[in-house]
């Protein structure tokens, strides 16, 4: 089962600015695999297992400083998300084309087959919807989970991946709605071996707080490539897909090494969030962003009138807009679209989380923060989605170099 860290291990501090610097230190190491402990966007297998066993915890880390960076790919079409196979090799999304491409030492191939054809005919890329997501099966890399909107509404799909060649899709998921913005579209497995979808409220407020709606919610499903996928598994707290409610716009899934689930959220205006993620917790959305309009004297990580506050907030929104995250032993790494950064939040498996620091600020607009196979930490800029300002080779997936103390 998912363990949540204690309220009382919460301690992650707001932010109001996205150029702080990293603090000065004296590095112990510059090495190209980083980033210890990692879980991601896919667990390992677990033989069903569904426990947890926390690994051994190094030594905290104080610092992080980014000191290279590698282009692995460029000229990408306003990508979504990227997702490493075990064998070192990139599966991108591109959002407007409903496009899904392969990265391997530098060489771009677009995916084929009916598969690729019905996903592009079938995405439905007004907007900021359009083909979103995507996530590969732990136990059998062959199978692909995407998340795309339709003219039915935002979807989970399934397909067999052959090489560069994508089967027909399956229905996985069906019936979340829809909207030009506020559409979630992150999947990831998580260490039970579920599914996760991350959705939005569809630009209707009031469905995040309607517990028959899949609108601004976290959802939990099976997937294991099976006729059970898209079924309730045991353990969820309304019987239904149903994980958790009252999001605005989650766009960001993982979980720190012990088993906790973070998830970054869009705000309106006021505040967006990193949020400690518990099955059945009620977010508060619409009726507060991040601590804006909680009771007198709430904190950061509390959970009070039935209502979970963020860990962390970022306040103005303009400073943020957290997307895509990646979440390691060393903290929370989360890629910023407004902010045009990349933040990471420090965190100890006894001590909760600790402020925000910007460890990027020159590459644009950032939609995901993702880690390999190895253990590398990447970012996938944003800026051809027509909000961004692209430069030469925009945009891209990058792989960072970084010095860890």
């Amino acid at each position: 089962m998912i363990r949540a860290i204690a309220t009382a291990a919460a301690t992650a501090l707001a932010i109001t600015a996205c150029s702080g610097d990293s603090p000065e230190a004296t590095p112990s190491a510059t090495i190209g695999l980083p980033v210890p402990g990692v879980t991601a966007s896919a667990a390992p297998d677990n033989s069903g297992d569904t426990s947890i066993v926390p690994p051994t915890v190094s030594d905290p880390v104080e610092s992080i400083t980014v000191t290279g960076s590698t282009d692995i790919a460029t000229d990408l079409d306003a990508p979504w998300e990227a997702v490493f196979t075990s064998d070192g090799a990139a599966l991108i999304t591109e959002r407007d084309a409903g496009r899904i491409v392969r990265v391997v030492d530098g060489e771009t191939t677009t995916l084929n087959g009916p598969g690729a054809d019905a996903i592009a005919e079938a995405t439905d890329p007004t907007g900021e919807a359009g083909l979103l997501g995507i996530t590969l099966l732990p136990t059998d890399e062959s199978m692909l989970y995407a998340y795309l909107t339709r003219a039915d509404g935002n979807a989970v799909v399934r397909m067999d991946l052959d090489g560069d060649s994508l089967s027909v899709p399956a229905d996985v998921l069906t019936g979340i709605p829809k909207a030009s913005n506020h559409d979630g579209g992150r999947i990831a497995f998580g260490p039970d071996g579920h599914l996760y979808v991350a959705t939005g409220d569809a630009a209707q407020p009031g469905l995040a707080q309607d517990q028959d709606s899949l609108a601004g919610k976290i959802l939990r499903v099976t997937a294991d490539g099976s006729d059970a996928d898209g079924s309730v598994p045991e353990g969820n707290p309304f019987d239904s897909p149903v994980w958790s409610m009252g999001h605005r716009n989650v766009q960001g899934l993982a979980w720190l090494p012990d088993g906790t689930m973070v998830a970054s959220e869009f705000g309106q205006s006021q505040a967006d969030e990193l949020n400690v993620i518990e099955p059945g917790a009620n977010y508060g959305w619409p009726a507060f962003e991040g601590l804006f309009g909680a009771p007198e004297g709430t904190e950061l990580g509390e959970t009070a009138n039935g209502f979970t506050y963020p860990v962390a907030q970022w306040s103005p929104t303009s400073t943020a807009s957290p997307s895509g995250i990646a979440a390691t032993e060393a903290g929370v790494f989360v890629a910023a679209l407004r902010g045009e950064a990349l933040f990471w939040i420090p965190w100890r498996a006894d001590a909760g989380f600790s402020e925000p620091e910007t460890i990027v600020e020159d590459l644009g607009r950032l939609r995901a923060a993702v880690v390999d196979a190895d253990g590398s930490l990447h970012a996938l800029t944003n800026n051809t989605d027509g909000r961004g300002s692209p430069t030469t080779g925009d945009d891209r997936l990058v792989r960072l170099q970084l010095e860890v103390d």
